[in-house]
């Protein structure tokens, strides 16, 4: 009985709900919520749901929103959440009584909810979306500098055919490439309007939500009112995009890490970057490189926690997917965010120890994929046969002088085939060449200079591609935000 009788909200409910999640929303959803009544009001109007001297008085109450104020709010029990303290404040400021009230026709806390939160979301993603057109360009540029680096590649982190650093950090750009691709897909679902769905099933009043879409800077509203309320897709999409963005970058990180030690000595950062020790004086530690990887590895780590909060949820309204995850999605995009900035800061003044990375390309071996295969193009060998000579002769290199002559060539050759090669020393050499091996693998794709050039000509005309369409869709909302204001001030300024 004692429990019936208690009043609204119990002091731990007030505090671990009502109160954390009022500062969330402050930080994140004022504006938003704002906005949405602006247009809310104005659709009301236009369908004569509302009249016009109703509608100036509920615009002008929004414009005395003191909204640093409410910011400096505290939690006190007396409101349930922003929205009712919103509601409160516009009561409070409207001219006609009844004008406020008739604000909440035809909507819910529901479509209220979800739209801010798709809001916030778009916001988030296209910032994310700027930082990553930046990196590829800072990797596009590194990678045409450096499109002739000769270099090791490596498989089972063990050296395995020379490549060039330009066709190394091109494959990181394409990678990035995609995940824009899936990011701005994921903008594009995010950007549909929810407001209208009301609780769930729309309305009986005769509302317009293309309206409220359109004056909100929405591409259109969404489809059905009970996905609109029910969906999670359009962060859990945008989730699964920072989640694979991150573990690329994670990889990338590790690949520059180990450049940079001491034993490979093949990337020198900017002084910017790197930090020395309290004890050990000549240490120049790549730190951001290891806050890259950590602020990666923190944000997926988010990231799967938006994705594990809504497993197993019912399809419906309800708070698992609200104001204590909604926080935890920007945190991640916050932080992916802070990883793709410090990355590509760290990148764009980085330099490469290029007479290292050629010697290194010359080393171990890594070129005789490249003397089998002219085996079998000069000695009319199968490729099996060949691999096994070219196989032979390096281990006796290695028991010798650890080089490979044609000497050496020719007694793994008789071994295996009871003959020598057509052959001479001074060809063997310029097969064995790593700059030989590049310039010959000139298929689509490879690293050969002609072809690596059409690949950063691709990423280039890709990046602009892509920059394009996102700064449309960054207008789109930006003009959008302007035509609200400018209708508000001419509804306000519009005689009776």
């Amino acid at each position: 009985m004692n429990a019936e009788k208690q009043k609204f909200p119990a002091p731990e409910y007030a505090k671990n709900v009502l109160s954390e999640c009022f500062e969330d929303a402050k930080s994140y959803f004022l504006d938003a919520l704002i906005d949405v009544n602006y247009a809310h009001a104005i659709m009301l109007a236009e369908q004569g749901i509302i009249t016009t001297q109703e509608l100036k008085s509920i615009l002008s109450a929004l414009n005395k929103i003191d909204r640093e104020k409410i910011q400096k709010t505290q939690y006190d029990g007396s409101f349930e959440d922003l929205f009712f303290l919103l509601q409160r404040e516009i009561q409070k400021n409207c001219e006609q009584e009844d004008a406020a009230g008739k604000l909440h026709t035809a909507r819910s806390r529901n479509d209220i909810d979800v739209t801010i939160y798709r809001m916030k979301l778009r916001d988030y993603n296209l910032k994310l979306l700027f930082e990553l057109l930046r990196l590829r360009s800072n990797l596009i540029n590194l990678a045409d500098k450096y499109k002739d680096a000769l270099m090791p590649a490596y498989t089972h982190t063990q050296p395995a055919q020379p490549t060039t650093l330009g066709h190394f950090l091109i494959a990181m750009v394409e990678n990035l490439n995609r995940d824009t691709k899936r990011l701005i897909s994921a903008f594009d679902n995010i950007n549909t309007c929810p407001l209208g769905a009301c609780a769930i099933t729309t309305t009986g009043f005769p509302i317009n939500r293309f309206r409220t879409a359109e004056l909100l800077g929405f591409t259109a509203p969404t489809r059905n009112s009970y996905a609109s309320i029910s969906s999670v897709d359009y962060f859990t999409e945008t989730m699964s995009a920072v989640i694979v963005l991150m573990i690329n970058i994670g990889k990338f990180a590790y690949e520059f890490l180990l450049m940079a030690m001491q034993e490979f000595d093949v990337i020198h950062l900017s002084d910017g970057f790197v930090q020395g020790s309290s004890i050990m004086p000549q240490k120049r530690n790549p730190v951001a490189l290891e806050h890259v990887r950590a602020i990666a590895s923190k944000t997926l780590g988010q990231a799967l926690g938006v994705m594990t909060a809504i497993h197993n949820t019912p399809f419906g309204d309800i708070n698992d997917v609200e104001d204590d995850l909604q926080p935890l999605i920007y945190k991640a995009m916050h932080d992916a965010i802070r990883t793709i900035n410090l990355f590509s800061a760290t990148l764009k003044d980085a330099s490469f120890n290029t007479s290292k990375l050629k010697q290194m390309a010359a080393e171990n071996f890594i070129t005789v994929t490249e003397l089998a295969d002219e085996l079998v193009r000069r000695e009319n060998l199968s490729f099996k046969i060949a691999h096994e000579i070219v196989g032979k002769a390096v281990t006796k290199a290695l028991d010798s002088s650890n080089q490979l002559t044609i000497q050496i060539l020719n007694e793994a050759a008789k071994e295996t085939t009871n003959r020598e090669l057509n052959l001479d020393e001074a060809t063997l050499q310029e097969i064995l060449s790593p700059e030989h091996f590049v310039n010959i693998r000139t298929i689509y794709g490879g690293p050969a200079s002609e072809e690596l050039t059409q690949s950063i000509l691709f990423e280039k005309n890709q990046l602009d591609s892509d920059e394009a369409e996102i700064k449309q869709k960054q207008n789109q909302l930006i003009n959008a935000r302007k035509q609200l204001t400018r209708k508000v001030e001419e509804l306000l300024h519009t005689r009776v």
